[in-house]
């Protein structure tokens, strides 16, 4: 075996090959979980200085040290301390709801069940709940109550379509042709050149919003009113707020178009599950006939 001093300093020539970052900070780069070392009590990390995990193979490196070691192990400490006050956690209780009785009920359905089977179509027909069944008027109640929603919502379209009519209507443009143009005679004299401009400008359109044209107040000089002035002084803020009210009708008239075909969807489902329990009742009914007949038929041969 080699002496100790002898292996030192052979690991010591072979540090300027290794003179790397890697080497001196083994986490970069290097997976400390890829192979174990066995933890030796005589020896410690003597002769593994070359290998793998190497800091960590003595009990106790299990964090490397530093200037907030110290504080970690006392907070973890304290930590420890805590949960050893703290009671056992108990596992979830399921939830109890105080309107029902414990233990709860059985789920069953709201309505007795069927006192007897029917065997023929006649004790089926003759049954009087399943003539309430086949024969009840709830579909219609529930269809006409749909055409009445429907027929509510028309009410509120057509509001608004008027609404959005007047809206589009520029009111200066009815001034416009409701004003009577002077006969101009003509003007000998050339104008300058800042009456021409002035010219184009006033037959130049207006491309103002008809909207802000009927709902925001204009002011004089661009200015707040000088009487009675208002939360809404502010040609910025009746902007906004004309904004936001239109785009809130806008909204409503969208979900107003929604609401109408999801009624729509329903009475027209309404009306094929009426057709269709109608061709069955009508089937069961010609069948409990047929019965009928060959009974008495029967009986009458007897």
């Amino acid at each position: 075996m080699q002496s100790a001093p002898k292996r030192a300093h052979e690991e010591m020539s072979l540090l300027v090959l290794n003179d790397h970052n890697a080497w001196y900070y083994p986490s970069q780069g290097l997976s400390s979980d890829d192979e174990d070392l066995a933890v030796s009590i005589v020896g410690g990390n003597w002769g593994n200085k070359m290998k793998k995990s190497s800091r960590w193979v003595r009990k106790g490196k299990m964090a490397s040290w530093g200037p907030g070691m110290d504080d970690w192990e006392a907070e973890d400490r304290a930590r420890k301390r805590i949960k050893c006050l703290l009671p056992e956690r108990r596992s979830p209780s399921p939830p109890c709801l105080p309107h029902m009785r414990s233990p709860s009920p059985p789920l069953l359905a709201p309505y007795p069940p069927p006192i007897g089977q029917h065997f023929s179509f006649a004790s089926f027909v003759m049954d009087k709940s399943v003539t309430h069944s086949f024969r009840s008027s709830l579909l219609d109640e529930l269809e006409y109550a749909t055409n009445s929603l429907i027929e509510g919502e028309a009410v509120m379209r057509r509001a608004l379509g008027r609404l959005w009519q007047v809206i589009s209507e520029d009111p200066d443009k009815q001034l416009d042709e409701e004003r009577v143009i002077p006969k101009q005679e003509e003007q000998e004299d050339i104008e300058d050149e800042e009456d021409e401009q002035e010219r184009r400008m006033a037959r130049a359109p207006d491309l103002t919003p008809t909207a802000h044209k009927l709902f925001l107040v204009s002011y004089a000089d661009n200015g707040p009113p000088v009487i009675d002035p208002s939360q809404f002084s502010s040609p910025e803020m009746q902007q906004d707020s004309l904004e936001k009210s239109l785009a809130t009708l806008r909204e409503l008239q969208d979900d107003g178009r929604e609401y109408v075909e999801r009624l729509q969807e329903i009475r027209e489902g309404l009306g094929d599950t009426r057709a269709q329990r109608n061709i069955i009742w009508e089937m069961v009914r010609e069948k409990a006939v047929k019965e009928l007949q060959d009974a008495a038929f029967s009986v009458a041969m007897d």
